[in-house]
């Protein structure tokens, strides 16, 4: 069953439940209104009744001069007041030790010798007691009492009938039915429409949801309002937004992953190619020169020494994020002259100069990790500097007192549409002269990952023809 439909009838059924409810509740209380006031009405009619009774019999002993009236002269007297009385009872009962003496009708006859003797029984006279009694589908209210005659007690019995004010209650009960029949009728032609409005925006949320999960992650939901429907829908929208973000970006990542596996095969296949080239030739030819052999054999070594670097980037790259660093701290000149010790014979045998500096200060880092993040930058730097040039390694604080560091060339620089790309895996900017310098485009993603370690954040200023400014911004609390 579908939520308008379940709401269409739970809210149909409570609402004809509450109107059926209510209008019992006050066809009840009316009913028991009128049953009181009925009740009431009998007992000031058998009261005046009874009180006539006795006046008709003082009436009579005064005539008579009599002092009291005898049993058969009470008893002929209410007979004759019986048949001539106005008043309307459906039966009348008079009884006298417990023995009907005079009736005026048949209605209930045995019920209203036992009010009787429950009336007889009670200590105090004139004292009404009433019930009210049904048979043979009409209703009675019987009233008794006791009063004294003439020196004797006895029992007067009244029975009113009120079947109409039954009768008025059941017909309303029906009209109460069909009135419910036809309000509930309109009550749901207006209750449908109510839900299909109210739902409808849910219905469009429901079908921009499945062509969400068929993979239409563009799909978005225009619903209008403040409710909690319209923010669903827009909780929706960020939510495939969000989807078709991670699905972009896993896409991207498994085309880089492909490119990146591409390009490891194209990087391996050529220093491999030349390795079993020169060994095939070495084997095959039986003669050979000192000489040819010595070049061979620089070969393969030139070439195993790349596979070496390949393999050794590579695992560095690879296992950057599992391996646990060694956090220490460390002194800034300290460490930037170990640096300066280790990298002038190489920057030297280039023909280039180095100028490093640093400020005082300490930094919690990984030595080794930071020594091949330098290493790199200024290795970069050296192969696309020119003889002669200068490159700066700088240690200093910005204006608002992060530590930077810096590796500045002024060597060929790089076009400002490639910056985003030279921290990819193998990208190279000039794949023959890298590869001839022994690089394979792995130095700077591993100085991305290891900045990134040490809360680092690396970026790259370059101008073509002018040179590259490298910088590595660390925040206030390092690791």
């Amino acid at each position: 069953m579908k939520l308008w439909q379940k709401i269409f009838i739970c809210t149909l059924v409570l609402v004809i439940l509450a109107v059926d409810g209510t209008a019992l509740v006050l066809l009840s209380g009316q009913h028991q209104l009128l049953v009181n006031r009925e009740r009431s009405r009998a007992m000031d009619e058998h009261s005046y009744f009874a009180a006539s009774v006795r006046d008709k019999l003082v009436y009579t002993r005064l005539q008579t001069d009599a002092l009291l009236l005898g049993a058969d002269d009470v008893t002929a007297i209410m007979q004759e007041y019986l048949q001539d009385s106005k008043i309307s009872f459906s039966s009348i009962y008079a009884y006298r030790d417990g023995q009907e003496i005079c009736a005026s009708g048949t209605v209930l006859r045995q019920e209203a010798l036992a009010l009787a003797e429950y009336a007889r029984s009670q200590s105090s006279i004139e004292q009404n007691c009433v019930q009210i009694l049904g048979k043979e589908g009409r209703q009675n209210i019987l009233a008794a009492s006791t009063i004294l005659l003439e020196g004797r007690y006895y029992q007067i019995v009244t029975a009113s009938d009120i079947t109409e004010v039954f009768q008025m209650e059941e017909e309303l009960i029906r009209y109460v039915q069909w009135l419910s029949v036809v309000c509930a009728v309109l009550i749901a032609g207006i209750l449908l429409a109510v839900v299909w409005v109210l739902l409808y925006p849910l219905k469009k949320i429901n079908e921009g949801t499945r062509e969400i999960a068929r993979g239409n992650y563009q799909k978005r939901l225009h619903i209008r309002g403040y409710d909690e429907i319209s923010e669903l829908a827009d909780n929706m929208n960020q939510m495939a937004q969000a989807v078709e973000k991670n699905v972009q970006q896993l896409e991207q990542v498994a085309e880089d992953r492909k490119t990146f596996i591409a390009n490891l095969a194209h990087e391996m296949k050529t220093p491999l190619t030349s390795i079993l080239g020169f060994a095939d030739i070495l084997r095959v030819k039986r003669i050979v020169s000192d000489e040819e052999r010595q070049d061979y054999a620089n070969v393969i070594v030139q070439e195993t020494k790349r596979l070496r670097a390949l393999s050794g980037k590579l695992m560095e790259l690879i296992t950057m994020g599992s391996t646990r660093l060694d956090f220490v701290d460390v002194s800034l000149p300290d460490f930037f002259r170990e640096v300066e010790y280790s990298l002038t014979p190489l920057i030297a045998g280039r023909g280039l100069k180095l100028i490093v500096s640093s400020v005082p200060g300490v930094l919690r880092m990984d030595q080794e990790l930071i020594k091949s993040l330098l290493y790199n930058l200024v290795d970069n730097a050296a192969k696309a500097s020119p003889p002669g040039k200068t490159i700066e390694l700088r240690s200093f604080y910005r204006e608002d007192k992060r530590l930077v560091f810096s590796v500045k060339d002024e060597g060929m620089g790089i076009p400002q549409k490639e910056l985003d790309q030279i921290v990819k895996p193998f990208y190279m900017l000039d794949k023959s002269r890298s590869r001839k310098a022994g690089g394979a485009g792995l130095g700077l993603p591993l100085c991305v990952e290891i900045a990134r370690l040490h809360q680092g954040v690396l970026s790259i200023q370059s101008v073509v023809g002018k040179g590259t400014l490298v910088t590595i911004v660390f925040k206030e609390e390092t690791p």
